[in-house]
């Protein structure tokens, strides 16, 4: 009878951690790295609304500014993995931070959760209106009489809108300079008087300059064309292979998550991106709506920090140590 008891004790023991939830009503802290007013933190207010009735839990936004996130993130890899503190990451924060910098305060494999994955901000090729290249077939051939000659500008060394500069030398083996500026308006300034002659930059940092006939897109970034630019082609439409670059959005916890748990806040997350609100509200921001559970999202998640890795890497950007 006693040993039934241990054996029956046991089997309790192992089972309870895999049925364990969330506490209805306890608060959710969902932490920013950047300030108000970015797309991680419009999209985290989204799903904090669209969530609340889905898990009965309240979700408070939290922004804990500075270091491009890293504080923010390094925040939630210390907090108790119990599903009370995440983080939402992005392909800067969670993607590129990680192939750049080598002095981080975490291990960006090891001390984090996926969560879900539930939007995409696409970047595009914009050039001056003005200028000659009608297309990208057109901006190469263009580059390729001027070697040296095209400048490509960026919001910083290192970040996501630099790296995806400098995928596309790769991938087209031109010769360009790379001008980084404090900002996305700063760069399309220049872009617009002709200082730079071409960026990469997230879609809707640009898509008033677009429809106001400053600028000219050439191809986005994405799987797929971008519904707010139907008639523009992706890189593989214009003939790049091998190049979609999107800034992913979705939430992530520390490591060693009760996989019950997070099972739970994937669904909510997920349901919640794929409601017919959450996809009006996401696209509202300029978003696409791209909902992915926690193993597709993990497995999403480190290829993205491979493939910046090996960008960085062939590129020779510099790393921080």
């Amino acid at each position: 009878m006693i040993r039934f008891l241990m054996i029956l004790t046991g089997l309790l023991a192992s089972i309870a951690p895999a049925s364990a939830q969330l506490e209805p009503g306890r608060p959710i802290r969902l932490i920013v790295g950047y300030g108000p007013g970015g797309s991680l933190d419009l999209v985290a207010r989204v799903m904090a609304d669209l969530m609340r009735e889905r898990l009965g839990n309240p979700i408070i936004v939290e922004n804990r500014t500075g270091a491009g996130g890293v504080i923010g993130s390094d925040f939630v890899a210390k907090a108790a993995p119990d599903g009370y503190t995440l983080v939402m990451g992005g392909g800067g924060s969670h993607g590129v931070t990680p192939a750049v910098r080598r002095n981080l305060p975490f291990n960006p494999d090891r001390d984090f959760t996926a969560i879900a994955r539930v939007a995409d901000f696409p970047n595009v090729m914009v050039v001056n209106a003005a200028s000659s290249a009608r297309d990208v077939e057109g901006f190469i051939a263009l580059a390729r009489r001027q070697p040296g000659g095209i400048n490509f500008g960026s919001t910083g060394v290192g970040t996501s809108i630099h790296l995806t500069g400098e995928l596309f030398k790769l991938r087209t083996g031109l010769e360009m300079v790379h001008v980084p500026y404090r900002g996305a308006g700063n760069s399309s300034t220049d872009l617009r008087s002709g200082q730079i002659q071409v960026i990469f930059d997230n879609l809707p940092s640009v898509m008033g300059q677009i429809q106001g006939g400053a600028l000219r897109a050439l191809a986005v970034t994405s799987g797929a064309r971008a519904p707010t630019l139907p008639d523009v082609p992706t890189m593989a439409e214009a003939g790049i292979a091998d190049f979609v670059v999107v800034s992913w959005v979705g939430p992530f916890g520390p490591a060693g998550m009760n996989p019950a748990v997070v099972a739970q806040l994937s669904r909510a997350f997920t349901e919640a991106a794929q409601s017919p609100l959450g996809q009006e509200r996401l696209r509202a921001l300029g978003a696409v709506p791209n909902a992915e559970d926690a193993a597709a999202f993990d497995a999403s998640w480190r290829r993205d920090m491979a493939r910046w890795r090996q960008v960085v890497a062939e590129a020779r950007v510099p790393v921080e140590e």
